[in-house]
């Protein structure tokens, strides 16, 4: 009972008191049972799928120790028609398998490339099939009569070559280790360009944008769900697939004087078709942040050395240019990385790409049985891309004997996680019939098998590739 002497608005504001110093208390305790944890950061190359360095077609059978060559987070592989569809109507889908196999084996497994090609040299004979060109489609033979150049525009090479890449498409389309499908069918290599066919009219003199534009449109329609890259030498055809959600590929990367001492690529080529491309579309420049940018080396790296004689600085240059453009991949032909340049490859190694890390995390020290966790985490991506390909990032709890006692996968779309930090708040439920004790608090970015896939910039990595960041109470 309240003393007589204190009146209605004392007794109010003593109320207010008690309160404000119980709920002050209630959050002291609240405040008290958190726990913030930093892990460790790690630096140097980190091997991941879709990312990095690339192995080309298997290395050709030349398996070089990771001191030669790094490690490689992509098999990028190139297929001519002929070979894909030597008898009409049969497609050699073991080809590209074989592909899928490689990067499956290798450690740690790695993500694919492809493009589809149907030209190559002068003296190489035709790329095409025999039985295509005996269907009496148009093109020219070269003087030396041995190979087939097909006109592009020729509506039965088109129905055709849309089958193809139909037929491809509805087996390879979606496929989670598909990284990315390079737009080609056009040019010598699928390369969009025919320099080296001195007796035939230039691609893009010979062809309308329209024209083109055609072949983009047919690689989107067989592959809708695949991410896409357009090679930068395709004229005003290089922003029409950026816009329609590619990304792009050069090739002859690192050029400083490889053909003639007054020319080169990397200062008298790609400046200017980019900006043209940034011209065309005002998105072109951040096409990079829904699909992947890739670069092949012009020549060897070894060339570089002792027939370019590059200088650091120059070589320097072109890492530099690489990570500016936010490249995800790089080819450099698995061939050896000179010793004189390796630390220049391996420094940029750290941010060419995605590179993600655990930053905090920030939980309940002590949790009751049966209530879910709610775990806050800051992340950071420190490469200069996102990730392309849908991984899941998925929270599990471990007793003292490494059983998983509860798994959560979140609806975290990391593909949005462009360089920079980024923020996550999930939740772990608990059940109830655990026994009290404590738990580990482990994290992963899996495939759709469950499979850990991504590694993580940070230390605490265990044997299946989660990785150990804290522990709580259960009571």
């Amino acid at each position: 009972m309240w003393p007589k002497r204190l009146g209605f608005t004392n007794i109010v504001t003593l109320v207010i008191a008690v309160c404000g110093i119980a709920l002050s208390a209630l959050s002291a305790s609240a405040s008290e049972n958190k726990i913030t944890v930093t892990p460790h950061a790690i630096s140097g190359p980190l091997t991941n799928p879709g990312n990095g360095v690339a192995s080309f077609h298997d290395g050709y059978g030349e398996r070089l120790s990771e001191s030669k060559y790094p490690n490689t987070g992509i098999e990028y592989q190139r297929f001519y028609w002929s070979d894909l569809e030597p008898v009409e109507g049969k497609f050699n889908y073991t080809l590209v398998d074989g592909a899928f196999a490689v990067a499956a084996r290798h450690k740690p497994a790695m993500n694919v490339g492809l493009r589809f090609m149907t030209l190559e040299e002068p003296d190489s004979g035709s790329r095409i099939p025999d039985w295509l060109i005996k269907k009496g489609i148009k093109g020219t033979w070269t003087p030396n009569g041995k190979t087939f150049v097909p006109d592009l525009d020729d509506p039965v090479f088109i129905q055709y070559a849309q089958r193809l890449l139909n037929a491809f498409g509805k087996r390879y389309d979606g496929n989670p280790e598909l990284a990315f499908l390079d737009i080609g069918m056009v040019g010598s290599w699928g390369e969009w360009h025919n320099s080296n066919f001195p007796t035939v009219k230039p691609l893009l003199e010979r062809y309308s944008t329209e024209q083109l534009n055609r072949y983009v449109d047919m690689h989107f329609t067989a592959f809708p769900h695949t991410p896409k890259i357009m090679l930068i030498s395709g004229g005003e055809t290089l922003a029409y697939a950026a816009k329609k959600g590619a990304g792009w590929r050069a090739d002859c990367w690192g050029d400083w004087h490889n053909f003639t001492p007054e020319w080169s690529h990397m200062r008298d080529d790609y400046p200017q078709r980019l900006a043209a491309a940034q011209g065309s579309w005002s998105g072109f420049n951040t096409a990079w942040k829904k699909a992947p940018i890739s670069l092949e080396i012009c020549g060897y790296m070894t060339e570089w050395l002792s027939v370019q004689h590059y200088t650091r600085e120059q070589v320097q240059a072109s890492f530099d240019w690489a990570l500016a453009h936010h490249a995800s991949t790089l080819n450099l032909k698995s061939r050896e990385v000179p010793e004189k340049y390796r630390d220049i490859v391996d420094k940029a190694l750290e941010k060419i790409g995605y590179r993600f890390r655990v930053v905090s995390l920030t939980h309940d020290k002590t949790s009751p049985l049966g209530q879910p966790i709610v775990l806050d985490s800051q992340w950071s991506n420190d490469g200069v891309a996102p990730i392309y390909l849908s991984y899941r990032l998925a929270w599990r709890l471990q007793d003292e004997q490494g059983n998983t006692v509860t798994q959560a996968v979140t609806d975290a779309d990391i593909r949005q996680w462009l360089p920079g930090q980024h923020a996550l708040h999930s939740s772990l439920a608990v059940p109830s019939n655990l026994k009290s004790g404590r738990y580990v608090v482990d994290v992963a970015l899996i495939d759709k098998s469950g499979k850990a896939r991504i590694q993580l910039a940070n230390e605490g990595q265990q044997n299946d590739g989660w990785y150990r960041l804290s522990t709580i109470t259960l009571q």
